[in-house]
This record gives structure tokens, C-alpha cells and sequence, in this order.
């Protein structure tokens, strides 16, 4: 049975979504261009105060904030995001010095239907290019930083579409594979993404300096998570590919929790596959039932091993990446925490029930073989 799209917000296309990020991209609703580049040399200078009275200057009143179309309110956010992350960096809370800033954020979360503080959208779809950019730090490796994950968000959310549409299409049709190679050829995209900063951004700078910036920060009494990498919706991807179905409250739990950090699509692509076999257990189920061998079949099989060869190239690097992060981090910086709130071990948890579907297609595929 197909899953139903019916209720489900628009699916923008490519096209349209990489449109609407350079429109956002080139909004400054805040008057905030110049406040911005003074931001990098506060941080250096460790300057709480300018952080501070800089975003109180550029901090909008509420009514201004009610008159936002969605745009606007994007780029907003992604304004007095730059400042948040700067001044909670340095051990301060920012509702804390800026009270009114939570009616604010309350305000701009309800008319972008995302969390009330800046997202991985707002630090990177959303950022400008050029002089423009947005940065807590002005350096080469946040620049490179930033630019490693834009090569890999739209082929992302292409490869979760493809992967989608793949959830539909019988083993026993040859589309099968023909799709599976363009989910493929999609999702190199975050292979690149990973190598770039693995090549371009020091893993002892992100360990003791960068990964701050995206500490969670207090409001509504409770934590609200930075713009950390680990909110781009691979967790999607592994959800339709395999672990929709898998029953382990750990993995289920770091998923959940990524799940609002993104927008309505993703949110509701999560919630329709919840309760269902994933891809691979359908596949692993359709060569169990077919009682005569099919070529095509087979092939369509052997298509989504190398999906999955795809995808573990693309989390053992990361692992190893994080991994070595983390070694460089100074005694007195370390935390068990990564950036994006969770410990770094839970790579390797991944990546091993990752390899445990891998392994269970793999050996149904043999059984076939057989026949």
C-alpha cells in the first residue's frame, strides 16, 4: 500500500526551494549587515557586553515582528541566531541578560513553524554569501564549515525524495534499480560534504573553539539545541532506507529528537513511516516470499546493497572525523556532549545497526542465490 502524501505540507522542488533560500538569504529585515561583521572580534575579544547590547540594538519589537511574512522572519531569525550562539559561547544565557527576547523568538518560531531559536536551515541554507555571510568567528574553517554542509543539503533532500518514491517500486521492476542508482548518485552529495571538512576544517579548532557556538540554549524552561550538523535529516533517510522499523529506544530517541529542528516536509515524511516496515525489510520480505528465482529481483536486491555500501562511506568517515575532534579537545573544554547535544560514541551505535541491516539484506540475498 502506498503511503499517502494526502495531508501532508508541499513538497517544494529543488528548483523552488534553492529560490527561496537565496531570497531569504538576501533579506536583512533587522537592519543587522553591519552589526554582524563586528560580531567575529567580539567573540575573539570575548566581549559579552557588545554581544549583548548588539543584539538588544537590533532586537525588533513585537510589533514589528507580527507585520513578518515568512521570509522575513526567517532571516530574522537567523540574525539574532548569529548572536545567541555567540553569547551562550561564553557561558551566558541570553534570555538571561535579554529578557524580552523570548516573546521575540516565541514570535518568529510560530510564523516560520520552526523551533523558537535558529536552526542548520537558518546558520546555513538561509546564511548570505559573499561579504554578507553570517559568522561567530570570520575564520577559514567556519566558512569551509558552512560550505560543507551547503553542498550537501539539497542533494539530501533530493536522495529522501528519490528514496521515497523507491519505497513504492516492486524488486521485481526494473526501475527498481534505476532509482536506487539515482538515490545513489543524490546522495554522493553528503560524501562530498564530509570530505570537504574533513580536507578544510581543523578538527582541534571545532573541538576546542567552533563546536561552542552551537550549544543549546534556555527557553520556555527547557533547552532549545544549536545549529549543529547532526540536524540535517539524514536521520530521515536511514528511517526510510532501514530504521523505520527498528525497535531500539535509543536510536529511536536521537532520531525524535532532530525531528522539529526541520521543516514541515520532513517532519511529516518522519511521522508517515513510523509504525511500518522499512525499504530493506520489505525487500528482505519480498525475496522471501518469491517461490521462482528473477533475475530482476535479484538485481533490484543488489542495487540497495550498494545504497547501503554508499551510506556507510559516508558514516564511518563522519565517525572518524568526530572521533578526532574530539581527541584534539583540551582537558578543560571537554564535554561528553557533542554539538549537536549528543555523546560522539552514538556514531559508532549508528553505524553498527546501520551494518546489522546491511548484514541481514545481504544474507537474504544469498538465500536466493540459491534457488
Amino acid at each position: 500500500m502506498r503511503i499517502s502524501t494526502r495531508g501532508l505540507h508541499e513538497i517544494p522542488s529543488l528548483e523552488k526551494q534553492k529560490s527561496e533560500d537565496l531570497y531569504i538569504g538576501s533579506l536583512d529585515p533587522l537592519q543587522s549587515d553591519d552589526r554582524l561583521t563586528r560580531v567575529p572580534a567580539f567573540n575573539k575579544e570575548r566581549d559579552v557586553m557588545a554581544l549583548v547590547m548588539t543584539l538588544q540594538d537590533m532586537l525588533p519589537a513585537v510589533q514589528e515582528v507580527t507585520t513578518f511574512d515568512y521570509p522575513q522572519a526567517c532571516a530574522a531569525m537567523r540574525d539574532i541566531g548569529i548572536l545567541l550562539g555567540s553569547i551562550k559561547r561564553h557561558g551566558v544565557e541570553p534570555v538571561h541578560v535579554v529578557p524580552s527576547l523570548e516573546d521575540r523568538l516565541n514570535l518568529l518560531g510560530e510564523v516560520t513553524n520552526l523551533p523558537p531559536r535558529d536552526t542548520l536551515i537558518h546558520y546555513v541554507r538561509w546564511n548570505p554569501e559573499g561579504s554578507r555571510l553570517r559568522t561567530y568567528t570570520g575564520t577559514e574553517d567556519e566558512h569551509q564549515l558552512i560550505k560543507s554542509v551547503q553542498v550537501a543539503f539539497h542533494p539530501l533532500y533530493e536522495a529522501i525524495l528519490s528514496l521515497h518514491d523507491l519505497y513504492h517500486v516492486s524488486l521485481d521492476s526494473s526501475e527498481f534499480s534505476t532509482l536506487c542508482d539515482q538515490v545513489i548518485s543524490q546522495f554522493e552529495g553528503m560524501v562530498h560534504g564530509v570530505v570537504n571538512a574533513k580536507r578544510n576544517v581543523s578538527p582541534q579548532y571545532f573541538a576546542e573553539e567552533l563546536r561552542f557556538y552551537f550549544d543549546p540554549i534556555q527557553l520556555n524552561g527547557r533547552e532549545y539545541l544549536g545549529p549543529g550538523a547532526v540536524e540535517m535529516p539524514v536521520f530521515l533517510f536511514d528511517h526510510i532506507l532501514w530504521s523505520c522499523d527498528v525497535e531500539d529506544e535509543t536510536y529511536t530517541a536521537f532520531k525524535k529528537a532532530y525531528v522539529p529542528y526541520n521543516q514541515a516536509m520532513v517532519r511529516d515524511l518522519y511521522a508517515a513511516y513510523e509504525q511500518r516496515p522499512s525499504l530493506v525489510s520489505k525487500a528482505v520480505q519480498e525475496l522471501s516470499n518469491g517461490d521462482d528465482f528473477c533475475e530482476t529481483r535479484l538485481e533490484s536486491a543488489k542495487s540497495l546493497v550498494r545504497l547501503f555500501n554508499l551510506l556507510k562511506s559516508f558514516r564511518a568517515p563522519h565517525k572518524k572525523l568526530a572521533d578526532k575532534a574530539y581527541e584534539h579537545a583540551a582537558k578543560d573544554n571537554y564535554r561528553e556532549k557533542g554539538s549537536g547535544g549528543y555523546e560522539p560514541g552514538v556514531l559508532h551505535y549508528i553505524l553498527q545497526l546501520n551494518l546489522n541491516a546491511l548484514q541481514n539484506l545481504k544474507a537474504r540475498i544469498q538465500v536466493y542465490e540459491r534457488k
